[in-house]
């Protein structure tokens, strides 16, 4: 798995089409762990999370995104330092990773972050697809009125897709009458039914609003 994302070629991470997608091993609503977890398979030398780090300092962009498999993989909560670290990767293959390992880990010190890369002047798209899922992933509540902020600026229906998804895992009760409020003024159908469904996710009971999932969890808006 890892040969196969690591050659991957960079427009094919960046754009959001399933194809890229299923390069890279996730989806933008899968909110489990990514599928290449396999804590026994160790790309690099070394045995510890300072180990793999260091590799993130290569000048082998291939090393350093396989030093963000070791370090994604890690429980040691150390990693999600260094993780933080590759989000500023010049290569946009590592940050992507690198996000969605964040993500995975549901790493609230990376909301900040992730929020400033997502109204990153001149960002892809396909990242701040990986940005909006991971946020959805983590579920801190403080992204939920950035996310809707940049749903009000965004026209590109797949991010707003996943934008309204990302609102639905976080479950924030106090952005329900603004969220209904997109779904009221939006024309397209599909994007009405994710906005009714984060709306119901939103409405249940603090116990329930977010269960760990385990695979895709919804459908791409096509």
């Amino acid at each position: 798995m890892r040969a196969s994302l690591a050659a991957a070629p960079l427009a094919a991470v960046l754009v959001g089409l399933p194809t890229a997608r299923a390069q890279m091993g996730v989806s933008p609503y899968h909110t489990g762990r990514p599928d290449t977890r396999n804590p026994h398979a160790k790309a690099l030398d070394g045995d510890s999370v300072d180990d793999w780090a260091k590799r993130l300092e290569s000048d082998n962009a291939r090393e350093r995104l396989l030093a963000v498999e070791d370090l994604g993989q890690s429980d040691d909560p150390h990693a999600v330092t260094y993780l933080l670290k590759a989000m500023g990767d010049r290569d946009l293959r590592v940050q992507a990773r690198a996000i969605d390992y964040l993500g995975a880990h549901r790493a609230s010190d990376a909301t900040p972050l992730l929020v400033q890369k997502l109204y990153l002047k001149g960002a892809p798209d396909g990242l701040r697809q990986h940005v909006l899922t991971a946020l959805g992933r983590i579920g801190d509540p403080t992204a939920s009125r950035p996310i809707l902020d940049f749903l009000s600026q965004e026209a590109n229906p797949k991010l707003r897709g996943t934008g309204i998804y990302a609102l639905g895992e976080i479950g924030d009760l106090s952005v329900q009458d603004d969220l209904r409020k997109i779904g009221d003024q939006e024309i397209d159908p599909r994007l009405k039914s994710l906005v009714a469904d984060a709306l119901t996710k939103i409405a249940r009971p603090p116990k329930q609003q977010y269960v760990p999932p385990s695979a895709d969890v919804a459908p791409l808006v096509r």
